[in-house]
């Protein structure tokens, strides 16, 4: 983004254009993401490049100058760099040398580190990297056959496997780290620190649910998380009809029921699921990646009221495929009537609530 604005003199437009340049890719990564993992299953890679791409809040993140658009790029590629690596452990492909792999590790060591660089939500991807691997080398899968069992004492070499993951993304960031504590101190690696003292206007929660109650934090924290994912513009000073609002919870209620639909699949087991043991392990570690997500994102409002939906999208590729998958098993005849019904009801709930309320109109 530096040569871009040398180059432009500073334009603002510019700068914008350019991180629409690396959303545009980032969707392309997504799409490669899920048409890896569910190579049969095309619909699935269109319904979450559907959703992402059109997403409002995404969109608008895409479209400012920030460096959330280059950190996402950068996510997005350390994740596929590591489902082609899981692939190939999974399947079993003889045709790829020992070293081909290796440098697999590497790329994904140095994609992460250059990650460390850009976001501190980076830095919750490298520990589960790095346990994947350490994972999947233990326990050397298998396609239709049971998972066989290293003996423990080869769990020494799944972890120095890892190291060639670990290795490049800590080299990569220890100039950064050394630069911070020469200016923050030693304990303030990432001058967080520095951080919270110098921030001007952001409430402090500890203050908010002091002065208002826990009951009023909850409902902020509820309402502006979910109001803001789908889009808050101006700096969480610009909403979207409500009405807007009022559909995407609809939406979000049948996308929850489509999921709980597609986990009774799953538990089923064959011939209910049609996917193999790559595919649950991949939807497996996008749960980590989920709570990861939440877990950044509670963390980070335990010190300051920041209800924003953007600090999810680091995620946006599980959350897509969540989404996806979701509509997918609603679009199923039998879960589809159950499921419009429950959403009929859901729709009913809160009408009667708005009514009970005093704010009903006519699109409620």
């Amino acid at each position: 983004a530096v040569p871009i604005y040398w180059f432009t003199g500073g334009s603002l437009h510019a700068l914008r254009l350019y991180n629409v340049f690396l959303g545009f890719f980032s969707i392309l990564i997504l799409y490669r993401c899920v048409a890896l993992v569910f190579p049969l299953k095309t619909m699935l890679g269109v319904g979450a490049i559907a959703f992402a791409a059109t997403l409002p809040m995404y969109v608008a993140m895409t479209a400012a100058v920030n460096n959330d658009g280059l950190a996402v790029l950068l996510i997005l590629a350390s994740t596929l760099v590591l489902l082609q690596w899981m692939r190939d452990q999974f399947y079993a492909i003889s045709s790829l040398k020992s070293s081909r792999q290796t440098q697999r590790l590497v790329v994904l060591g140095l994609l992460l580190g250059l990650g460390l660089l850009t976001k501190i939500y980076a830095y919750a991807l490298l520990p589960i990297c790095l346990a994947v691997v350490i994972l999947v080398g233990w326990v050397q899968p298998r396609v239709g056959s049971t998972l066989q069992r290293r003996p423990w004492q080869e769990i020494g070499w799944a972890i120095r496997r890892s190291l060639w993951t670990a290795v490049p993304a800590l080299l990569l960031g220890l100039p950064f780290w050394l630069r911070n504590m020469s200016l923050y101190g030693v304990r303030d690696l990432l001058g967080l620190a520095w951080h919270d003292i110098v921030v001007v206007g952001q409430p402090r929660t500890g203050e908010w649910i002091a002065l208002h109650g826990w009951v009023a934090y909850s409902e902020r924290a509820m309402q502006f998380t979910f109001q803001s994912f789908w889009g808050v513009f101006g700096w969480m000073g610009v909403f979207m009809d409500q009405r807007i609002y009022l559909a995407m919870l609809v939406f979000t209620g049948i996308i929850f029921i489509g999921v709980l639909w597609a986990v009774v699949r799953l538990i089923s087991g064959p011939p209910d699921t049609d996917m193999d043991g790559y595919q649950i392990s991949v939807l497996l570690l996008f749960v980590v990646l989920l709570v990861a997500v939440l877990a950044s994102y509670v963390s980070y409002n335990v010190k300051f009221v920041q209800h924003q939906g953007r600090y999810l999208f680091w995620g946006i590729l599980p959350i897509s495929v969540v989404v996806a998958l979701g509509w997918r098993e609603v679009l199923h005849p039998l879960q589809g009537w159950i499921t419009g019904m429950l959403a009929g009801v859901l729709a009913i709930a809160i009408a009667v609530t708005s009514l009970a309320n005093g704010n009903l109109d006519e699109w409620t």
